[in-house]
């Protein structure tokens, strides 16, 4: 009997050997939701129905050509040839591709993007679809880009300027720092001298011949994906495809796609570099290997999970590292992943805390890789690795039918140009349940061995100029690579006993509670005061947002406290809850989708957070732990304070830190509580007393307006915010916020800054004032004038001057500390445009209160809102936000619903009389940085 027990056990282990191996060796398939088709020209398409954001369609053109396809006379032409595609086709004149799309409710920039890069242009769109007129001109306009894109030579001339102030833009100590040691890295490989913005001089100078050379070489079907993801008919967009792109001709004589690459070297490279703005000490080393293959069977996208998991589990120990007072580091990480052409790497990087701690950083980790050589990860480690990954996924499954048409199209994106897998959210579910048991830590600990060589090793290291005497030489750094480490200990995995909660909260009640049918919330007020405001939603299946607010801030401590008070959250953030310490908090919390986090602002204090529908009440927890059993820890203070240290130690030295921070304090009429922290604000910081102020401001539970939207069960949040929330400790006092006296500046203030090497300049100009009182519609309409007026100045600075890249134009009201508005116009430009670019501009101000905005902005901003508001109204947080305001200010809710009508209201003359109000030359702050003067 026992031989036959045996033989049956045997039997079975073979079936199952025989069924995982077959299943190992099985081809991954294609998603069956998505369509691909290939047309007889050589063009691909993909096609997905989707309906999440109902009545819109994502649309792509991919074109398999970037800038790594340039000649040595086409530098920055593939990228000039996405500019040249908004600039007239076909059957788009100029400016009518932007100006229709904009009438049409679409965002230029957000809706109605490209982008270049070495390898790939990717062409961006999302319309609406439930206007076939409008659905249809968006096929013309992807067919137009395609392959009839007009390159009007007064047309190129103008963009010319324009693509100049982007690569403007992109200049200062990383760019200067990465021309020097990309040729160094990528040595005899193409991608060290085609990146995609090109020089100046080949922007300026080259030819339109060249420009119309590379679009007809490589803007081909062969080399094209048209993408659709969308609420869409499948056969009706699949014939569209077919009658738009079908009918472009193949190329006869196409030029080979050449795939580039970086060839393989013995050496060891180095590039070690200072610059003046450099802020931080960066050391990055890369351990180059030949690219994995995309993942065609479930082995190999097995293969896949367990590199995932080893880059998890390494991330977690230098995170551990890090946050320890000794660390030579700010942050580390060490992890295996895609690099550049047909390489991937094992890339080790750190931001050492001086240069100084370079040699140690480096050092720490290659230490942390030898420990993994020698010893492996600790099964612990791998269950809490394999906990997060499959939470992850389970989430994205439990979103399938949510998830975004933007989200699922990148792979699809992927899968064209680089051959990535898409079978299904449910099968890489599927097969993430079916392998993660199965992974042993052997398979993990094995990988390291296989990524460290000697060979195709190149090492980065750039820190700031005033550092530089305490570099390392490329000879040491070499040195400190190759030598030998002995004998290690093993990690142990450190993990505090004890509770997020110490002590269970004593459950109170819902004392009263208020319907608001119109909006579908409801209002409970609970024994202790506190307020919970809900709506459930099916916006997601698994998707919980919430908040808790209340009144005070630093507001309420004095100017010598105010770097206590307003690090105060950041204290407590970093100190853990109840018995855990933040490393022993953070491997609590693995596999839980939820997080917590407080914070002390001005007049307010409060908490925000986001959970999944299961993880709810370990939210609640976290939330109630950060109320009752906030933890104070002197290593993780001493750790904030070098983070903050390093942060400040060369910030003076970099342009954009220098401005924003006069910006900031200027635009606090100098009140101390707006003068940039530095090194000696770091000396105020007292553990005890930011600690103190923490636990003063979250004392008063029954002060705070919880607010909840998303998917979750009325009776069982009622459960919870009796248990976690009406706990809360409280008592009958009712702080508000006081008043320091921090005004915008009265009268003109013009001021010019000179910092920085590159020539570039940085414009700020601010309108500001005092109001009686801020009504919805008042906020409504300001953010339609200040959007119009960005739409004309677009129009006037870049397109007609060739002066910007961009023109950024913001405006809003504050209700504390007094009832104000604040409207600012920023753009970077040349130098020498400055003053003429500031003329344009209150040229167009004054323009508009003369006649208000054009009818024809006001029709595009009205049409861009009302699509837009038709996407956020579907959103938790678009509710969750709204709902805190209307409540914790007083104020009608049911306003919520008014939103589509007063997008409406706005009329021309409306526009004029509210830039009149609010565009007030004599309270003006101009602000401009120019480079130091050489």
């Amino acid at each position: 009997m026992m031989l036959r027990i045996k033989q049956t056990l045997l039997l079975l282990l073979v079936v199952v050997f025989v069924q995982a191996q077959s299943g190992l060796d099985q081809k991954l398939g294609i998603d069956p939701k998505v369509k691909i088709g290939k047309l007889s020209n050589g063009l691909t398409y993909y096609l997905r129905k989707n309906v999440e954001p109902k009545n819109r369609a994502e649309l792509r053109l991919v074109v398999n050509a970037g800038s790594i396809l340039e000649s040595d006379q086409q530098l920055g032409l593939a990228h000039f040839v996405e500019h040249m595609a908004f600039n007239g086709t076909k059957n788009f004149k100029k400016q009518e591709l932007v100006d229709f799309l904009e009438k049409s409710g679409v965002n230029f920039g957000a809706d109605l993007n490209a982008y270049t890069s070495f390898d790939e242009t990717v062409y961006e769109l999302q319309v609406p679809t439930d206007s076939m007129q409008v659905f249809k001109k968006a096929m013309q306009i992807l067919e137009d880009w395609a392959h009839q894109v007009s390159f009007e030579p007064v047309e190129i001339d103008k963009e010319r300027g324009v693509i100049v102030e982007e690569w403007r833009l992109g200049r200062g100590a990383d760019a200067r720092m990465r021309d020097k040691y990309f040729p160094v890295i990528l040595k005899g490989s193409q991608y060290a001298k085609r990146l995609p913005i090109g020089t100046k001089q080949s922007i300026e100078k080259s030819p339109y011949s060249q420009l119309t050379k590379f679009y007809k070489d490589w803007y081909r079907p062969d080399l094209q994906a048209v993408i659709v993801v969308g609420d869409i008919d499948i056969a009706e967009t699949e014939q569209m495809i077919r009658d738009h792109f079908g009918k472009i001709p193949a190329a006869k004589t196409p030029r080979p796609r050449t795939k580039f690459g970086v060839p393989a070297f013995p050496e060891t490279r180095t590039s070690i570099l200072t610059d003046p703005e450099q802020p931080y000490n960066v050391v990055q080393v890369y351990y180059l290997r030949p690219e994995i293959p995309q993942s065609k069977t479930e082995k190999e996208y097995r293969a896949s999970i367990v590199r995932g998991l080893f880059n998890q589990m390494m991330s977690s120990r230098l995170e551990e590292i890090a946050q320890k007072p000794e660390a030579p580091f700010l942050f580390g990480s060490s992890s295996y992943g895609s690099f550049i052409g047909d390489k991937d790497a094992f890339s080790l990087i750190a931001v050492a805390k001086t240069a100084k701690e370079i040699s140690a950083s480096v050092q720490t980790l290659l230490k942390e890789n030898e420990r993994v050589k020698q010893f492996g990860f600790v099964q612990s480690e791998l269950d809490r690795a394999v906990k997060s990954t499959l939470s992850r996924l389970e989430n994205m499954y439990n979103e399938r039918d949510k998830t975004k048409s933007v989200e699922l199209l990148q792979e699809y994106v992927r899968n064209y140009l680089k051959g990535e897998t898409i079978p299904g959210i449910e099968k890489e579910f599927e097969m993430h349940q079916k392998y993660l048991p199965t992974i042993k830590l052997a398979e993990v600990n094995a990988l390291i061995k296989e990524w460290i060589s000697t060979q195709n090793r190149s090492v980065v290291i750039t820190a700031p100029e005033k550092e530089k005497a305490d570099m390392l030489s490329s000879a040491q750094v070499t040195a400190l690579l190759n030598k030998p480490i002995g004998k290690l200990q093993p990690y142990e995995d450190k993990v505090m006993a004890g509770a997020i909660l110490p002590v269970q909260p004593v459950a109170g009640k819902v004392v009263s509670e208020k319907q608001y049918p119109a909006i579908g919330t409801t209002e409970w007020t609970l024994s202790n005061g506190a307020r919970v405001i809900l709506k459930p939603t099916t916006f997601k299946n698994d998707d919980v947002q919430f908040s808790a607010i209340s009144w005070g801030g630093s507001s309420l401590y004095d100017d010598k406290d105010f770097v206590n008070a307003s690090t105060a959250s950041t204290v407590a953030l970093f100190g853990g809850i109840g018995d855990l310490d933040i490393q022993s908090l953070q491997k609590e919390m693995a596999g839980k989708n939820c997080y917590v986090s407080p914070s002390v602002a001005n007049y307010l204090q409060g908490l925000n957070g986001s959970s999944t529908t299961r993880d709810l009440e370990t939210a609640l927890q976290l939330l109630h732990g950060y109320f009752v059993a906030p933890r104070k820890d002197a290593n993780m203070f001493e750790v904030l304070k070098q983070q903050m240290q390093v942060q400040m130690a060369n910030k003076d030295k970099d342009p954009a830190s220098v401005f924003g921070d006069s910006v900031n304090y200027i635009m606090g009429n100098y009140h101390p509580r707006r003068k940039p922290f530095s090194t000696e604000t770091i000396s105020q910081l007292q553990l005890d007393r930011a600690f103190d102020i923490y636990k003063e401001r979250f004392s008063n539970g029954g002060q705070f307006v919880f607010t909840f939207v998303g998917n979750f069960n009325l009776d069982t949040m009622k459960l919870l915010a009796e248990k976690y929330i009406a706990s809360l400790p409280a008592s009958d006092k009712k702080e508000s916020w006081k008043d320091v006296g921090i005004r915008y500046p009265k009268g003109v203030v013009n001021k010019t800054f000179r910092k920085g090497k590159e020539a570039k300049a940085n414009v700020r100009l601010f309108f500001t004032g005092e109001v009686n009182e801020i009504k919805d519609l008042d906020e409504v309409q300001l953010g339609q004038l200040t959007k119009a007026l960005s739409i004309k100045l677009r129009e006037v600075l870049r397109e007609d001057a060739g002066g910007v890249y961009g023109v950024g134009v913001s405006g809003g009201f504050s209700h504390e500390p007094v009832k104000s508005y604040s409207i600012s116009i920023q753009f970077g430009c040349a130098p020498e445009n400055v003053n003429k670019l500031v003329d344009l501009v209150m040229e167009e101000i004054k323009n508009t209160k003369a006649n208000g905005v054009p009818a024809v902005n006001i029709e595009k901003v009205m049409a861009e809102q009302t699509r837009s508001l038709e996407n956020d109204v579907k959103e938790n947080n678009y509710w969750r936000f709204r709902l805190e305001q209307h409540f914790f200010r007083g104020t009608d809710p049911n306003e919520i619903l008014k939103a589509a009508d007063k997008i409406k209201l706005i009329t021309v003359d409306k526009t004029k009389e509210l830039a009149n109000r609010v565009f007030n030359e004599s309270n003006m702050v101009k602000l401009i940085m120019l480079p130091e003067q050489q």
